[in-house]
């Protein structure tokens, strides 16, 4: 079928242009089409046939492809806290991201898993127990146990996932640089001002401010992730932003959570930047976060857009 579809576009390409220089017009090449005309060299291969040829082509492509993308295996992500507990955090399928259950079907005892940290692969590691807490109560949340000693260093988090991540072919660990650390504090001032935070708290949220650099693309410029939260009596402040060089070499957040209040049931009391990876295989790195709330606690996902980023997943692991 496919050299037939290349035959078809060669000889019409050919037929086209002969035709086309000894009527002087593209009518009656279509006119031969309509009424069977045969082209040179090939007289079974008429326009008719050529058509018809490349129409099955495709619908038999995007059939294959239809049947590639649902039952292409999925591939289960957890997020590894110390010393060796991997929580949930996505089932990424297709380039879609959805929540999972951690059960003895999604994961058994003994399986060899992946590990990652900073956008590359840093080695294999094995489940050695799963700990799945009943929903009565509080717990912390079904997890996962590995085998230890883990080729991370202690106390890092890193991605946990059951298919190899394709890695991005960037340097790891960028260092942050005191230039960092004050576009970071100026967009601080600048988004609390925006929430008409209490001057008090600003000191209190500069001091606490952590910032990472990471690259989530080969080519692409390093992106800063600043968190920041603080309690003060019965109130709580929760900063977290997400920030890129502009054309102009200054930084603009393009992404970013405020939360200012009384830490009763809805607040957010922490977001934290875990780690980066690229979870859905498009060649740029998504962000994970931590959230924690008042008895509540989970992990998300944030992925670049134009202009921006988008939160595209969220998934709950513990709580009351």
């Amino acid at each position: 079928m496919f050299v037939r579809m290349m035959m078809c576009i060669s000889e019409s390409m050919r037929t086209h242009s002969m035709l086309g220089a000894q009527m002087g017009s593209a009518r009656h090449f279509w006119m031969q089409a309509v009424t069977g005309g045969t082209l040179p060299d090939n007289p079974r291969m008429t326009p008719i046939r050529c058509l018809l040829a490349l129409t099955s082509l495709l619908i038999a492509t995007a059939g294959v492809a239809q049947t590639a993308r649902s039952t292409a295996t999925p591939n289960l992500v957890l997020v590894l806290q110390a010393p060796d507990r991997a929580f949930p955090l996505t089932l990424v399928r297709a380039g879609a991201f959805s929540p999972f259950e951690l059960t003895a079907e999604s994961l058994q005892p003994g399986q060899r898993v992946q590990l990652h940290q900073a956008g590359a692969h840093v080695g294999e590691a094995r489940v050695d127990r799963l700990q799945v807490e009943e929903r009565q109560g509080c717990s912390e949340g079904s997890h996962a146990v590995l085998a230890t000693p883990l080729p991370v260093a202690n106390g890092t988090p890193a991605l946990v996932t059951t298919r190899p991540l394709k890695d991005l072919g960037v340097e790891r660990g960028a260092a942050v640089t005191d230039a960092d650390r004050a576009a970071a504090r100026d967009l601080a001032r600048t988004i609390l001002a925006r929430h008409q935070a209490p001057a008090a708290a600003l000191a209190d949220t500069l001091a606490a401010l952590r910032v990472s650099v990471v690259r989530i693309e080969r080519a692409g410029p390093p992106v800063l992730v600043a968190s920041s939260h603080i309690e003060n009596q019965d109130n709580v402040q929760t900063l977290f932003f997400v920030a890129e060089r502009t054309p102009q070499g200054t930084h603009a957040a393009t992404y970013e959570e405020f939360f200012r209040g009384g830490a009763g049931a809805s607040a957010l009391m922490e977001m934290d930047f875990v780690d980066h990876a690229d979870l859905d295989d498009d060649g740029i790195a998504e962000l994970v976060y931590a959230y924690a709330g008042y008895e509540w606690t989970g992990y998300g996902v944030l992925k670049r857009h134009a202009g921006g980023w988008t939160a595209v997943h969220a998934q709950a692991v513990g709580g009351c």
